[in-house]
């Protein structure tokens, strides 16, 4: 009969001791979780840094803008095509001639492309009918100045604005006809019969024109 009494004591020390650690444990899971979850969020706040705290992006460079384009020099700046005054004349020079003077410098050198074609064709009549004809036909045949020099070197004293313009393209086309006639001499003068009826016409157009081309030049000189 003692030891169920025993039994019972014991149970009763392990029921008061239970019932004592579970007091225990409710009062310390009460009081230890806020403690518990304030560690958490610090612990939490430690390792994700705060909006504010952590390391901002850098900002983008601010682009450099481009160079802006040197204005264009305006129409009034930009530097004047020369104009037909600035062409060098024939005598050389930069400037034009006054008008009167240009006029008789351009004559001077017409009269004498004209006096020049009469010398030839009068070596021509000179040598017609012989052997040393054949040396003045080659140079005739061909034509005399057909690189018009003598007309591009007198235009060359002119502007656009003074240039004597029918004078001098009158004087061109009569100074042509000469060079065609004294041509059709040397043609005509190959003849065995030669000098004859058509070289006499040849030679007598011939003069006829250069007479007009000096005619010519002396309107450009006179204005």
């Amino acid at each position: 009969m003692p030891q169920p009494k025993k039994k019972r004591r014991i149970g009763k020390i392990l029921g008061i001791w239970g019932l004592s650690a579970l007091i225990l444990f409710i009062i310390f899971g009460v009081t230890g979780s806020p403690s518990g979850s304030g560690e958490k969020a610090s612990t939490s706040s430690d390792a994700k840094p705060s909006a504010t705290a952590s390391a901002s992006k850098p900002a983008k460079a601010v682009a450099v803008s481009k160079p802006s384009k040197a204005a264009e020099p305006s129409s009034t700046a930009k530097a004047a095509k020369p104009t037909n005054t600035a062409k060098a004349n024939a005598g050389g020079t930069s400037s034009k001639l006054a008008t009167a003077q240009a006029r008789k410098q351009a004559a001077v050198i017409l009269k004498k492309e004209d006096a020049d074609f009469r010398t030839f064709l009068a070596k021509g009549q000179s040598v017609v009918g012989t052997t040393d004809f054949t040396a003045w036909y080659q140079k005739a045949i061909v034509g005399l100045d057909m690189k018009q020099t003598a007309f591009s070197k007198a235009d060359a004293y002119f502007t656009a604005d003074n240039e004597p313009t029918d004078l001098i393209e009158q004087w061109r086309s009569d100074n042509g006809d000469a060079n065609a006639a004294i041509t059709q001499y040397s043609v005509d003068g190959l003849s065995p019969d030669a000098p004859n009826a058509k070289t006499q016409q040849d030679a007598k157009d011939a003069l006829t024109a250069l007479t007009k081309a000096d005619k010519d030049a002396e309107k450009i000189a006179n204005g």
